[in-house]
């Protein structure tokens, strides 16, 4: 393909709020608008908002749901934006969510005769069980999703305990690996940066330090970790943990950590935090902190492992995928208590530990140009396919 591969990213969801999928979408196109052309659609956002990214975006109805705290697409009730997407030129359309952007996607390739695909993201049992409360309602929820699924031509996921959750929809299609990454670079100044975040935080150079990172709420299981450092502290370990982000479960949490006996300097609650800090916290870190079952990737495992700090993770869980224990990160079995044991497992040698946060560095870093790359790669193959195919018939 001698043209430039005309490519079109969408979700139900977008900035400027933040998550991992998020996340994922905007740096796909920070790369891709460099080399493809790119066009992006996903709903409209916040009065006043306005976009200021090197790549154009194109916006469609939505509506604000106060329980789900996001702006959600609407993009069959916007005459103005079909006209508009359906006057463009794509050669392929990644969704990044599945629900109304995916539908109106999939009509679009239809109209075209282009393939769609997408990548599976977040384990919405989870989600809809915590929500609907009557498991059978949440698994229909789960079958109408997976025949969504299987109207798209291929289906992207991260890592084989990914992909058995999707079939567990019921997706019959085909499914490739894509890895996800972070933009941060390899940090080569790792002292450097802990003696900054000793400094500006107030933390002596030997003392313990933990972190989460990533949304405040109660599916991320911030309580467990708070459990579990419960039991450090009446073994009588010392400790910081700095629990970095905002979210619906931030009070509930705070009042959590009181009750439990913490002090406001053992357990920080540092809401957002500036981009140039949030690298001082990864580099200083001990640990991170990421009991998490429901994330199918959890994209802070990266991040931390870009300034060799290695993490404490669940087994068998998506999160988990790729550590080896006591090689790479630790993986503890779901209860408190184990949590807790390797946590106390993982500090009692902090020699093994930084050569543990090495490995991490060497096994677990990938950045977004290179996941952007594998991107394209097979976006253009799956491009190529349907060409071939479409002279054959």
């Amino acid at each position: 393909m001698s043209e430039k591969l005309k490519i079109c990213e969408a979700m139900d969801v977008y900035l400027p709020d933040v998550d991992g999928v998020i996340n994922c979408m905007h740096n796909y196109c920070l790369n891709l608008y460099k080399t493809t052309d790119l066009t992006v659609m996903v709903p409209k956002n916040k009065k006043g908002y306005v976009d200021n990214l090197p790549y154009s975006i194109t916006r469609c109805k939505s509506m604000f749901i106060p329980i789900l705290n996001d702006y959600y697409g609407l993009p069959k009730l916007d005459r103005k934006f079909k006209k508009e997407i359906m006057s463009k030129d794509f050669d392929i359309i990644h969704v990044h969510s599945p629900f109304n952007m995916a539908k109106f996607a999939l009509k679009v390739a239809k109209k075209k005769n282009i393939p769609a695909v997408a990548t599976f993201h977040s384990n919405m049992r989870i989600i809809f069980r915590s929500v609907v409360k009557i498991k059978w309602v949440a698994e229909l929820m789960i079958k109408r999703m997976g025949k969504l699924y299987n109207k798209f031509d291929e289906v992207f996921v991260c890592s084989p305990l990914v992909e058995e959750q999707l079939r567990s929809y019921g997706y019959t299609g085909k499914v490739s690996y894509l890895p996800f990454g972070t933009d941060f670079k390899k940090c080569e100044n790792v002292e450097e940066l802990a003696q900054k975040a000793n400094e500006k935080f107030g933390l002596k150079k030997q003392e313990n330090v933990f972190i989460y990172v990533g949304r405040v709420m109660k599916l991320k299981r911030i309580d467990f970790i708070l459990d579990s450092l419960k039991i450090l502290k009446e073994k009588g370990k010392v400790f910081k943990f700095f629990i970095i982000g905002k979210g619906s479960e931030l009070k509930k949490l705070q009042k959590y950590s009181k009750k439990l006996g913490f002090t406001n300097e053992e357990v920080i609650f540092t809401g957002f935090l500036p981009r140039e800090d949030f690298p001082l916290l990864l580099a200083r870190a001990d640990l991170l902190l990421f009991p998490s079952i429901y994330d199918n990737f959890g994209l802070v495992k990266v991040e931390s492992a870009s300034y060799k700090t290695a993490g404490v993770f669940i087994k068998n869980t998506c999160s988990g995928y790729g550590i080896v224990d006591g090689v790479n990160g630790f993986l503890s079995e779901n209860t408190p208590f184990d949590f807790a044991q390797k946590i106390e497992v993982a500090i009692s040698d902090k020699k093994k530990l930084k050569q543990i946060g090495e490995n991490a560095l060497r096994d677990l870093y990938i950045n977004w140009a290179e996941c952007s790359d594998a991107l394209k790669d097979k976006l253009t193959e799956i491009v190529k396919n349907r060409k071939i195919n479409n002279s054959v018939k």
